[in-house]
């Protein structure tokens, strides 16, 4: 590892978050070294159960936002105000892996050309329990929107400050795939460098709204028609993308197949 410091700005959106949130938390201030200073930004809707309380153990910084328009205007408002050469977010019930700062801050040292990256994300359930692990795939701009979802974990992507700056924040139009929109900006400038190596958790719960899948489609749509060319072609790229997800990832397609995983929608 590099003798610099990489300055990371997180920010975390919450809105009666109490569940999961210890455990987001020591996922980032574990990670804090000599090597690696984080400026972590919890943005909360107006939560009435202990999320707050447990926000008061860690040297987060709160902001209250609780005339936001949804998740997405929340993390912008977070984004506008943390600060990091580093930046992403991480919701209250996501995970960043251990050791992955460190390892994606190598990753910029060692490639400067690099806006983004992102890597292998694990699905886990309530109880920590390993559901299965995606390597995400490279993808062509069209393949990405024809698959339908954004195979591109976001527990696991993390940005240049100059280049989220160049993408722009999120549009808070979308409720549910605004990552997948911001991703989709960003291919159109540069592809994320992929590491191969676990970076992020994401939990899988009852009443997450990624779960909604009419939602998700619907603004899975919204992303395809702002960004892509509908139509048959888009569509078989997609399903070849779909099939190279599934065959470099056997265990992640077995959990699928079991009912084990029912985020994705192919």
């Amino acid at each position: 590892m590099t003798e610099s410091v990489a300055r990371w700005g997180v920010v975390t959106p919450t809105l009666n978050g109490e569940r999961f949130f210890k455990r987001t938390l020591e996922s980032i201030w574990s990670q804090q070294s000599d090597s690696i200073r984080i400026d972590h930004v919890i943005v909360d809707g107006g939560s009435i159960d202990r999320t707050l309380e447990i926000a008061a153990g860690y040297p987060s910084r709160v902001l209250r936002s609780e005339d936001d328009h949804g998740m997405y205007d929340a993390v912008n408002k977070g984004l506008a105000v943390v600060e990091g050469d580093i930046v992403g977010y991480i919701n209250a019930d996501d995970e960043i892996a251990p050791g992955a700062m460190e390892v994606i801050s190598q990753a910029f040292v060692d490639r400067p050309d690099v806006g983004w990256v992102c890597g292998k994300v694990a699905y886990v359930g309530p109880d920590d329990e390993i559901l299965g692990l995606m390597q995400p795939r490279p993808v062509s701009l069209r393949s990405y929107l024809g698959i339908g979802w954004s195979t591109i974990p976001q527990q696991t992507v993390w940005a240049r400050r100059s280049f989220f700056d160049r993408v722009g924040p999120f549009d808070i139009d979308f409720k549910n795939c605004g990552d997948y929109d911001w991703y989709a900006r960003a291919l159109k400038f540069h592809h994320p460098l992929i590491l191969h190596r676990v970076l992020g958790a994401f939990r899988l719960h009852s009443g997450q709204i990624s779960l909604d899948a009419s939602k998700m489609q619907r603004e899975s749509r919204m992303v395809l028609e702002r960004h892509g060319v509908p139509g048959p072609l888009t569509w078989v790229m997609g399903r070849a993308l779909s099939l190279r997800l599934n065959l470099s990832n056997p265990s992640w397609l077995l959990a699928k197949k079991r009912g084990r995983i029912k985020f994705t929608l192919d």
